[in-house]
């Protein structure tokens, strides 16, 4: 599982850091976690042990430089854009799954060449509705945290979207590969669906 990178008040330095809510979804899915720092060097020996599922977490910005974007954003570490392409290419090397939540979403449709929407409005402190052709995910209620999101018309052409608000991804799926992203925080609100979701995702069943 990823981190994100924060910065320690008082103090000169960065930190890599992880909510507590992460941490009790997926143990709570019966998952022994395995946190990789965004300095470290040594990202293979990471993938020694059976890993069922790489997980990009939510958390700073995408850097816009790396889809083209003039956009101008706070938040952004390199380290991090750098490490979740080696995750990311780790788990795709190794044949496994890889599951994005909002910056991992975002990450996810950025590396396959899509695009983000920044400054969206309504978003931030929400709750949305799904649309989607899959019925464990239709008409359920998720949360919403962001004021950026990946428009309709910006989705990677090798992502497929399966859940939708308004005019923007809620949900993906990628075409060949086992890879699946969400825009929202399933470790924020703890519903059996999300649950339900990753499960069915891991053992091929979306």
């Amino acid at each position: 599982m990823s981190m994100r990178v924060t910065s320690a008040e008082n103090y000169i330095e960065k930190r890599n850091s992880i909510a507590y809510d992460y941490i009790d979804l997926f143990e709570t899915m019966g998952f022994q976690i395995i946190l990789v720092p965004n300095n470290t060097i040594h990202v293979n020996e990471y993938f020694k042990d059976d890993i069922d599922l790489v997980v990009l977490i939510g958390g700073n910005n995408v850097n816009p430089k790396l889809y083209q974007s003039d956009c101008s954003l706070s938040d952004v570490f390199s380290e991090r854009d750098d490490m979740e392409k080696t995750l990311l290419e780790m788990a795709i090397k190794n044949d496994i799954p890889l599951f994005g939540i909002c910056r991992g979403f975002q990450f996810i449709n950025v590396y396959f060449g899509g695009k983000i929407s920044h400054n969206i409005s309504g978003h931030v402190n929400k709750e949305h509705v799904l649309n989607s052709p899959l019925m464990i995910l239709d008409n359920q209620i998720t949360n919403s945290f962001h004021n950026q999101g990946i428009a309709l018309n910006d989705l990677s052409e090798r992502l497929q979207s399966i859940a939708e608000n308004s005019n923007y991804v809620e949900a993906f799926k990628h075409s060949t590969l086992k890879i699946l992203g969400v825009q929202w925080h399933p470790e924020r609100q703890m519903k059996i669906f999300d649950q339900e979701l990753i499960n069915n995702f891991i053992e091929g069943k979306l």
